[in-house]
């Protein structure tokens, strides 16, 4: 069932993604480094104006927000991801996305094994 873009319905889609086997979380990574687009589509519920604000994004940032969110899920970390969440204003160019960069230090760990630090992605609406 598709989830909704909102703070519960990505945590909901990465909590069951952690619980796929490693083969199947596999198969999503590729799908979402593959066609982003097309990835939000098939397993999110997206408004209209959803569709339209992702269609708009460059490549580049398209690429660059689906290999920061792989390469997080394949560290074993969900992305941090925070919407705020006024329907009313939900429209493509009255709101801010803003993401940490994907290639953000590494965290060193006690054991000496650095891993990195999750993709942040914030969606933020202007006043």
């Amino acid at each position: 069932m598709k989830k909704n873009l909102n703070n519960e319905g990505v945590g909901l889609f990465q909590a069951e993604l952690f619980q796929l086997s490693l083969s199947e979380q596999q198969f999503l990574i590729m799908q979402i480094r593959l066609d982003f687009a097309l990835f939000m589509a098939t397993h999110f519920d997206l408004h209209k104006n959803q569709i339209i604000q992702i269609n708009s994004m460059s490549d580049s940032f398209k690429s660059m927000l689906a290999e920061g969110i792989a390469t997080t899920w394949e560290s074993g970390q969900p992305i941090n991801f925070y919407k705020e969440t006024l329907a009313e204003d939900d429209v493509p160019d009255a709101k801010d996305i803003i993401m940490s960069d994907p290639n953000s230090p590494l965290m060193m760990m006690s054991s000496g094994n650095p891993i990195p630090l999750p993709l942040m992605i914030l969606i933020r609406y202007r006043p």
